[in-house]
This record gives C-alpha cells, sequence and structure tokens, in this order.
C-alpha cells in the first residue's frame, strides 16, 4: 500500500507505508503547507510501516521546524518510537 496523505485543518493524517519511496512524496506535501499552519499535528495512528530512511527524515524536518520555531507534534500509535529517535537529535 502506498501513502495516503490527508489533511483537516492543522492535522495531516498519514496511511499507508513511510518508508523510502514514499518519504520524499511526503516531505514535499509537508513543506506545501508548513507555512499556513504554525501548529501542525501528524498522525501516525494508520503507518503501516516506517523505515530508517522514514525516521531520519521525520528528525531532519523537526530540527528545521524547530530551528524556525515552528515544530510540529506527532500522534498515533508509531508516535512513541518517533520521539524516542528524536530524543538524540542536536537541535542547535
Amino acid at each position: 500500500m502506498a501513502l495516503t496523505i490527508s489533511q483537516q485543518d492543522n492535522t495531516i493524517t498519514l496511511e499507508g507505508k513511510l518508508n523510502a519511496t514514499t518519504v520524499r512524496n511526503f516531505k514535499m506535501h509537508f513543506g506545501l503547507i508548513q507555512n499556513p499552519f504554525r501548529n501542525l499535528t501528524i498522525d501516525f495512528d494508520k503507518v503501516t510501516e516506517m523505515d530508517e530512511s522514514a525516521l531520519f527524515t521525520l528528525k531532519e524536518m523537526y530540527k528545521n521546524e524547530a530551528l524556525k520555531s515552528n515544530p510540529f507534534f506527532v500522534t498515533g500509535f508509531r508516535s512513541e518510537e518517533i520521539y524516542e529517535d528524536y530524543q538524540f537529535s542536536n537541535i542547535a
């Protein structure tokens, strides 16, 4: 299953696989909508697979947005895995 990206207000919901093949499309979509929504939430509840390249990309995206004082939030059952990966990020 490919990655489906839907959005309602300031919440992006991802459904499917977030991996090396699909993370580029997610990153492009995120870049297009990030400016209008300062408090953005990404829901990972329906993500069935997430590989190392996806985690790396998410970490880089988070660092870039945090440096612009525009961090985003993650929710869903995969969020703990993502936050654990963020713990070891140096932002500054």
